[in-house]
């Protein structure tokens, strides 16, 4: 017994250090088959380890500032915020886990001076016209566009199903017209109802052998998730190629079918809550971060019409090109 308690006190003890509780968590998470996550587990501690000189550092060495310092040089090395949000949401996510198992305690407010949210300053929608020139490219002379094409129009036409989720999608997921699946980040189980023009695209790469919908996938486990690698690459590298044919400022990605079939549908006055449920988000916040990219315009339009309530005989158009004018000499005179 005292044996078996020495060596629960010494692997607890090693536990401490973040590298091997690191190489504990991916572990496990490889053999539940989360292979992305234990993924984006190893990249983050990697980062981490880069920014130490490969110091191993246990969890109590980590401090408020040694978090604020590492967030800082990770943007003068070129991070964009939402990845350095990864990064930290990654660290933070390891940190409650050895909480959790009874390894370490962590100081409250330990992120707070970090950003782990989500900027949403970056475009990733496209509205409903780019998607109907997108349709209507003949591409028949390059298969490989033609098929980045219907994979980005079957996510949009399936309520903004993830790639990853898109071509994971089974023979047996499909029944009588309706889809049903799990998110694979969230677990949740969605059904979605396959209109004709899914169909259609379903029918053009129905594969004959296999258990998969789409000729994508053909393996599973490790050398699976490697398979989606590098799919996911070439499908944005076609989906770039697109966006040049179309002449687009927004290049077209594997986010962006998701993205403009939320924001298309906030457009057209479905609730937030709808959205939220059709994604198969974890909670409302996270869909209000995908429509948190619309332009000033749409928001303005909204606020003139509000205050038209209050301000009687208001003439809307007139009140606006004072607006530029006074916005204009503002300018001029050196405080912008």
């Amino acid at each position: 017994m005292k044996t078996l308690t020495r060596q629960t006190s010494k692997r607890n003890k090693q536990m401490r250090t973040l590298t091997p509780f690191v190489s504990l968590l991916t572990g496990e998470l490889e053999v539940s088959g989360r292979h992305g996550t234990a993924r984006a587990y190893r990249s983050s501690l990697n980062r981490l380890l880069e920014f130490t000189g490969n110091r191993q550092l246990t969890f109590s060495d980590l401090t408020p500032g040694l978090l604020k310092r590492y967030e800082q040089t990770l943007l003068v090395q070129g991070c964009k915020r939402n990845t350095v949000s990864l990064y930290m949401r990654m660290l933070r996510s390891v940190c409650n886990q050895a909480v959790s198992r009874g390894i370490t305690r962590i100081p409250a407010g330990l992120f707070d001076e970090v950003f782990t949210g989500t900027d949403s300053s970056e475009k990733r929608a496209v509205n409903p016209a780019v998607i109907r020139r997108l349709r209507e490219l003949e591409l028949a002379s390059s298969p490989v566009l033609e098929t980045a094409r219907d994979l980005f129009l079957l996510s949009f036409y399936l309520r903004g199903i993830p790639f990853v989720d898109l071509i994971r999608l089974r023979k047996s997921d499909l029944s009588r017209g309706m889809l049903r699946y799990r998110r694979s980040k969230t677990g949740r189980l969605l059904t979605v109802a396959v209109e004709p023009c899914a169909q259609e695209i379903l029918r053009k790469y129905a594969v004959k052998n296999g258990v998969y919908l789409l000729p994508v996938l053909t393996k599973e486990g490790k050398a699976g998730y490697r398979q989606y690698q590098n799919a996911l690459r070439r499908y944005n590298l076609h989906l770039h190629r697109l966006s040049a044919l179309l002449g687009l400022k927004t290049h077209l990605t594997s986010y962006v079918a998701r993205h403009s079939w939320a924001t298309a549908a906030y457009r057209q006055g479905v609730p937030v809550a709808v959205i939220s449920e059709s994604l198969g988000h974890s909670s409302e916040k996270v869909t209000y971060t995908y429509l948190a990219s619309f332009d000033n315009r749409t928001l303005s339009r909204a606020n003139r019409k509000i205050i038209d309530l209050v301000l009687p005989g208001r003439n809307p158009q007139s009140q606006a090109n004072k607006f530029k004018k006074s916005a204009c000499n503002f300018q001029k005179s050196g405080y912008d």
